[in-house]
């Protein structure tokens, strides 16, 4: 009977490699035949392009498991395409890296060859949309590929909105649509008003859509308000919607007025950010969050939230499982409230600003964060002076007792996976006089990210020992350069990955 190995069976040997690095792959391959039988196809499946002139032979030999392709020129793929048939091919992306003088030249050849990639799943593709003949051709394109399920295009010119609703029309079968417009405001002219107006009448008469997934992204007012808004009354099984990151007041108050009429049943994730009156686009979005039938899974606000938005978050989104305010800034108050109040959070980035706490009357000590199956905790600590470094190391400051609060709570957050933390305090994560060891009890953590140790940089010993004793399944620690650190960590764990950060 013959001999079958894990490896043999397809289901398994998936399951193994999606926790092997690109590195680990290709070390698998050369250990023997039989190893390079089962890991070549994994190796070749996701092929990133990092350089301009494609390497043919190997394309050649492995053009059978490549399924996935990312960042290829146009004139790679020219190269590429009149040779190779790539028929497994389920997923293609272009670069925007090229000559915008000729891009057009390029973009005419390109499109009648991806045609004939039947299997294709997936396209990402930047077009130059304002030329008739591309534009006719992309139309032909989109048409010919009967697997096609996730479109991601972008365009730099301003464009006539009948261009826009064509596209859609032929993208009404798919599944996911990103569409972004840049740049397209420079262009806008007096004339075009009219146009687009009589477009919203027209994609207002159109069939529903399928998608599940819109990202729709524009710098013109012009285009969000008789484009997109049109083209939401007509997505009623929306799942996730991005409105990208200059999102509009009258955007977002069509959006609530659409949720409160029930008309996205479905809505589970929602990108939103960046209003031009700030405290109208907060009522809105504030709104938006109380109409959603179900609640929300998760969240991108690209904007500082405020009160009300918090509380309409707490009140009625309590499965909501990621919450991202990457960038922006909350009160200590805020992050309170919202790990008391959404218990089901797995992830979780902001800000946090010590600005408001001045004595231990502004520390919400009766505030315990519920989230205790939260995974991924990326937090930007600030509010104090840059100059001063060692605030925290005062008894009594109110940078102390901001963080005696933060990592109190912090240290019952028992199955964290990845734990970022960055802050411009010296020493907060020394051994003796820090905080470490109050995170003892995170033995899940297996990526740590923080801050300077010390100004030392033959200082790390300590730090290294009591991370090799207390994680037993940290992988990768980003740290500033810290020589005796890293020696001892690599000495102890050698698998462990180290990368050093700039201060």
């Amino acid at each position: 009977m013959e001999k079958v190995t894990p490896f043999d069976i397809p289901l398994l040997i998936n399951e193994i490699c999606q926790y092997l690095s690109l590195r680990d792959l290709r070390h698998c391959v050369l250990v023997s035949k039989t190893w390079a039988a089962w890991f070549t196809p994994v190796l070749w499946r996701d092929l990133t392009c990092r350089r301009r002139t494609p390497d043919i032979p190997a394309l050649t030999r492995q053009q059978e498991h490549i399924r996935i392709v990312r960042n290829i020129s146009m004139l790679s793929a020219l190269f590429i395409r009149e040779r190779l048939p790539f028929l497994q091919l389920q997923r293609l992306e272009f670069d925007d890296d090229y000559d915008a003088d000729g891009a057009h030249r390029a973009e005419i050849r390109v499109l009648p060859l991806l045609e004939r990639i039947r299997s294709l799943q997936h396209l990402g593709i930047k077009l130059s949309l304002d030329r008739d003949n591309i534009y006719q051709q992309c139309i032909r394109t989109l048409g010919a590929l009967p697997h096609l399920e996730s479109v991601c295009l972008r365009c730099e010119q301003f464009i006539d909105g009948k261009v826009i609703q064509g596209i859609l029309l032929v993208c009404h079968r798919l599944e996911r649509l990103s569409i972004i417009f840049s740049k397209s405001e420079l262009y806008v002219v007096e004339e075009d008003l009219q146009g687009y107006m009589d477009t919203r009448a027209e994609i207002q008469r159109m069939p529903e859509m399928r998608l599940r997934e819109l990202s729709f992204s524009s710098d013109s007012h012009l285009v969000m308000e008789n484009i997109l808004q049109p083209l939401l009354e007509r997505c009623p099984r929306i799942e996730k919607l991005d409105l990208g990151y200059e999102t509009t007041d009258s955007t977002i108050w069509h959006l609530s007025k659409l949720l409160k009429e029930n008309n996205f049943p479905r809505l589970r994730h929602l990108v939103a950010g960046g209003g031009r009156v700030k405290g109208y686009f907060q009522e809105a979005m504030a709104e938006v969050l109380s109409h959603v039938e179900c609640g929300l899974e998760s969240l991108e606000f690209v904007d500082s939230p405020s009160e009300p938005v918090i509380q309409s978050l707490v009140q009625y989104h309590s499965r909501m499982t990621k919450l991202d305010f990457s960038g922006y800034e909350i009160s200590l108050w805020n992050l309170s409230d919202l790990m008391a109040g959404l218990p089901n959070l797995r992830s979780f980035e902001s800000e946090v600003s010590s600005d408001y706490v001045r004595s231990s009357r502004d520390i919400p000590f009766d505030q315990h964060w519920e989230c205790v199956s939260l995974k991924n905790l990326r937090l930007h600590l600030d509010g104090w002076d840059s100059s001063d470094t060692t605030e925290h190391e005062r008894k009594g400051s109110r940078v102390r007792l901001f963080l005696d609060y933060m990592f109190s709570e912090l240290a019952k957050l028992t199955r964290l996976q990845e734990l970022f933390i960055e802050c411009s305090l010296r020493n907060l994560f020394f051994k003796r006089h820090g905080y470490l060891t109050r995170l003892a009890d995170l033995k899940q953590i297996k990526v740590f990210n923080f801050g300077k140790i010390s100004d030392d940089r033959e200082s790390g010993k300590e730090e290294a020992l009591w991370m090799v004793e207390n994680w037993p399944r940290l992988l990768e620690v980003h740290i500033p350069q810290m020589d005796e650190f890293d020696e001892v960590l690599l000495e102890k764990r050698p698998l462990i990955e180290v990368l050093h950060k700039n201060y």
